[in-house]
């Protein structure tokens, strides 16, 4: 009995074995006809260079009531596979990303004004009052070495609480990606 138990085991073993290499060898198909075939598999494996990009956005403008050109520069783009550096606008320091200037007079009251986006192509972004309106917005984006120019103007009617003697201030959040 202990002589069978032994045997079924190694011949459940082999069978394991045998039937493993001969499905993961198997490439092509060898048949009676041709049954002194190679089998081969051709591999190919092309190890690309990573994307590579600098963007360059100013740190500091100081707009003008005529609107200030911002220059968003991309060097050294390289291996970019078919996609594109993506700038987008991610948001500002203000409540719901709204893109408003603040300040306060030497009293300490409160002024603020809106200021907008005009790209070279003439389009106008500026957020309207809806939470987050333009978050994940993109502005310019590159395929290859290149210089984009926006005009950052501020909106100087439509609003009581702009006061004439103040220093506004805000800043721009925005997200730089390879996308699709």
């Amino acid at each position: 009995m202990k002589k069978m138990r032994t045997l079924m085991c190694g011949l459940l073993a082999a069978g394991t074995i045998l039937g493993a290499g001969a499905t993961s060898a198997m490439a092509a198909e060898v048949t009676e006809a041709n049954p002194g075939a190679n089998l081969e598999t051709a591999f190919t494996f092309e190890y690309k260079n990573d994307p590579t990009y600098t963007v360059t956005i100013p740190s500091a403008v100081t707009l003008t009531e005529e609107g200030t050109e911002v220059e968003i520069i991309a060097e050294n783009v390289e291996n970019l596979d078919g996609k594109h550096v993506s700038i987008t606008f991610e948001g500002t320091d203000k409540f719901r990303e709204q893109m408003v200037l603040e300040g306060k007079t030497e009293s300490g009251r409160s002024a603020s004004l809106r200021y907008q986006f005009i790209m070279e192509d003439g389009s106008v972004f500026e957020t309207t009052g809806d939470a987050r309106d333009l978050v994940g917005t993109e502005l310019v984006s590159f395929t290859e070495d290149g210089t984009a120019t926006m005009t950052v103007k501020p909106v100087l009617s439509g609003s009581s609480s702009i006061i004439k003697g103040v220093t506004y201030t805000g800043s721009v959040t925005y997200g730089i990606s390879l996308a699709e």
